[in-house]
């Protein structure tokens, strides 16, 4: 592992994790990178560490490191990555962060369940095996809230060099109201059944963007599931309302039986909030 100047005002440690098509990772996690980052942080009392990869990768082995003071997800780099990240980590020209993660980071690979390993041998050469994937639609953040299992990031999750407030949550039907007989399938599938909108304040020093998300409880289905998002630029002390149209698909299951879209009877939690665990307000539509 390289030597740190002990000098330095702050170090940066670029680690990946490798993607390709034709195989799967083998794992989430990768102990040389993560040695890196602890001998580096051992050395440095300001580590950052920015994470360049195309899906998910454990970071528990070094995130609670007293040294390791921000850490970046950079997904992909591109070109001109390297100054993007020089902008957004000196906060150049009132530049921040504003990205939502995409996926939940676990702590552990266990966290995920069977997902990550669904398939049985078929035989002894591994030919052919047999994939089950039981989980139905509880992927991702659907799982770990289902299962009360608490992750190290959750989807949706990001932060900025500001704060946010939200504040006045407003249902408002866009028709008559809505029963289980409802048509929802063909065009009737795309109708507006109400919508939702919150006030979002910039309550800190420095002009940030917020990205507002809807989740909708639906009855017999995952606790929450993502029906809409929007990113809002505030200056310190600035409001905005955000909007979410909440079409009839948005509140539907698939009834196998009858091979159609149906919407249930019963309450519908509607949750407005900066990630699938950071509700701010809730209200409710009973059907």
């Amino acid at each position: 592992h390289p030597d740190v100047n002990a000098a330095t005002d702050a170090c940066l440690v670029f680690i990946n994790a490798i993607a390709t098509e034709g195989w799967d990772r083998t794992g989430l996690r990768d102990d040389y990178s993560d040695g890196l980052v602890l001998n580096v942080a051992s050395k440095c009392a300001n580590t950052v560490v920015v994470v360049h990869a195309g899906g998910t990768r454990l970071v528990d082995q070094w995130i609670e490191h007293p040294n390791v003071t921000a850490t970046v997800v950079a997904f992909l780099p591109g070109q001109d990555s390297g100054e993007a990240l020089v902008r957004l980590l000196h906060g150049d020209d009132g530049t921040n962060f504003s990205g939502r993660m995409p996926y939940t980071v676990a702590r552990n690979e266990s966290d995920y369940g069977a997902v990550l390993h669904p398939c049985g041998r078929a035989d002894d050469q591994d030919i052919d095996p047999q994939c089950d994937f039981a989980e139905g639609s509880h992927l991702d953040y659907r799982s770990f809230d289902a299962r009360n299992v608490t992750p190290r990031f959750e989807f949706g999750f990001g932060l900025s060099y500001t704060t946010f407030g939200y504040a006045s949550l407003g249902i408002h039907l866009a028709g008559e109201a809505l029963t289980p007989s409802t048509p929802c399938n063909g065009e009737d599938q795309w109708e507006v059944a109400f919508t939702a909108t919150a006030e979002v304040t910039n309550t800190g020093d420095v002009f940030g963007q917020e990205v507002a998300q809807l989740y909708i409880g639906i009855p017999g289905a995952a606790p929450k599931q993502l029906r809409g998002f929007e990113k809002v630029g505030l200056a310190p002390g600035e409001s905005a309302t955000v909007t979410f149209e909440v079409q009839r698909r948005d509140l539907a299951v698939w009834d196998v039986v009858r091979q159609a879209w149906v919407i249930e009877g019963g309450d519908y939690h509607v949750y407005v909030g900066a990630s699938s665990r950071d509700i701010k307000l809730k209200d409710t539509v009973t059907i």
